[in-house]
């Protein structure tokens, strides 16, 4: 695909910085550079790929704007697949904005959001799950993130559904040969062709099944610190996140809100929460807090459940274990600097695996840190080799599944191979909404709108 004009952007960030880049990318891309960038040695054009040091200079009034690097890379061998031409000015507010509008003056038009993406990708140079990638490599926050999303842009995700898709094509196309010449003696192998289809959907499960860890790590995980008043919840937050962000007091019940802030485990996002202490309440304010962790705990990634160590198992302790019994959690006897009192004995009885900590000496904090991790890594989502962290990703996968499942149905109770053929389409055109075969053009812009000008 060929566009007719040429886009320009800044495409570093605005304010003052050491460098500025402004990038045009066109048929005009070319022409434009030579016409406002003078070489400090003198040459009759610029080659492709090789960085010149000289000024950009109006050529109306042969005015200095600013001293520069300029860059020209040809065509097809470009993130565009187009001819690119860029500028390395002095990072400022002038200087980026003068020679922005000294390329629009030229010929060339803004870009809009994302639109250098959009054009690798309508050029062929990458598919919509690496276009989106390169969103998520821009957003990323924890090295977790950033791994994924780089792998992501290589291909690899890419290539597990080229995969999938191929071994659905080979299977549409016999059947489909058998509908299109049903007087012709072919000899298909159907099991062959359905242990393939039932692979395709062993793939696809298993893709489906990696988003809740991949949306956790984009996203993050939420986990919630509970346990009665006074035991040492909120010094307990206040020590992983290494700042007092609770008030702590010796009178009981003191938190009466949710408090949370975020922290990263190895390069994992987690939304750590502080609750109001579990009891019967006393007054209206402390009813209004333990309604809301009680509303919090079905949505938790985990549950870091605190004993006091130094004080006895009590009916309260028990209602917040019968409230948890099903979640995935870590019990914790906070202040074993003080001398123990709990049953530790009777508390493994009941199957939980316990943490010796003291928040207060930040003893064992690293050790539970890594409980934390493991625990909410634990699924071992990732057999698929790649994660889904995209929702738009997991539907389409979804309505995929959906659509082989029905093919497969159909073969056992002997339905007509034409309605077999038409659910693998179906398969392959929600396969390629992913990829962006078949993506219509409202999520196209729905997509690049979420881009920065200038990438």
């Amino acid at each position: 695909m060929e566009t007719a004009d040429t886009i320009c952007a800044i495409s570093t960030p605005p304010g003052e910085g050491g460098i500025g880049i402004i990038r045009m990318s066109g048929r005009l891309a070319h022409a434009i550079l030579k016409t406002i960038f003078v070489s400090k040695k003198k040459q009759e054009e610029f080659l492709s790929r090789k960085l010149y040091l000289g000024h950009i200079v109006n050529p109306e009034n042969n005015k200095t704007i600013d001293e520069v690097f300029a860059v020209f890379m040809k065509a097809p061998d470009t993130y565009t697949k187009e001819d690119i031409a860029e500028v390395y000015s002095h990072g400022g507010y002038a200087a980026q904005k003068n020679i922005l509008t000294l390329t629009m003056q030229q010929g060339a038009r803004l870009a809009d959001p994302g639109e250098f993406t959009k054009r690798a990708f309508l050029n062929g140079r990458i598919d919509l799950l690496q276009a989106e990638s390169v969103l998520d490599i821009i957003r990323s926050e924890t090295d977790e993130e950033l791994s994924n999303a780089i792998e992501h842009l290589s291909g690899t995700l890419s290539g597990k559904l080229n995969h999938i898709k191929e071994n659905i094509k080979r299977a549409l196309a016999e059947i489909e040969a058998l509908i299109d010449f049903p007087e012709e003696d072919i000899e298909i192998d159907e099991k062959r062709i359905f242990s393939t289809l039932k692979q395709a959907r062993q793939d696809i499960k298993k893709l489906i099944k990696s988003y809740y860890e991949g949306k956790a790590i984009r996203q993050g995980f939420e986990v919630l610190i509970l346990g009665k008043p006074n035991v040492g919840k909120s010094s307990l937050l206040n020590a992983l996140l290494l700042k007092e962000r609770a008030i702590v007091t010796p009178m009981p019940g003191t938190t009466r809100d949710l408090i949370e802030d975020m922290i990263h485990i190895k390069g994992v996002r987690i939304r750590i929460i502080d609750t109001a202490g579990m009891r019967t309440p006393t007054n209206v304010a402390e009813e209004a807090g333990i309604e809301k962790v009680r509303q919090k705990i079905p949505k938790a990634d985990l549950i870091i459940w605190v004993l006091d160590s130094s004080g006895q198992y009590t009916g309260e302790d028990e209602e917040i274990y019968n409230s948890i019994i099903a979640k995935r959690k870590i019990t914790v006897l906070n202040k074993i600097d003080l001398p123990g009192m709990v049953d530790a004995a009777a508390l493994q009885s009941k199957g939980l695996q316990l943490r010796d900590i003291s928040a207060l000496k930040d003893t064992g904090l690293e050790q539970l840190k890594n409980d934390i991790y493991e625990k909410l890594m634990e699924r071992g989502a990732k057999d698929s080799g790649v994660l889904i962290t995209n929702v738009r990703h997991r539907d389409a996968l979804r309505k995929t599944l959906d659509t082989l499942e029905q093919a497969i149905t159909c073969k056992k109770t002997n339905e007509p191979l034409e309605i077999i053929a038409f659910e693998l389409r179906q398969s392959l055109f929600h396969l390629g909404e992913i990829t962006g075969e078949t993506c219509p053009d409202d999520i196209l812009h729905s997509i690049f709108d979420r881009f920065c000008i200038g990438k």
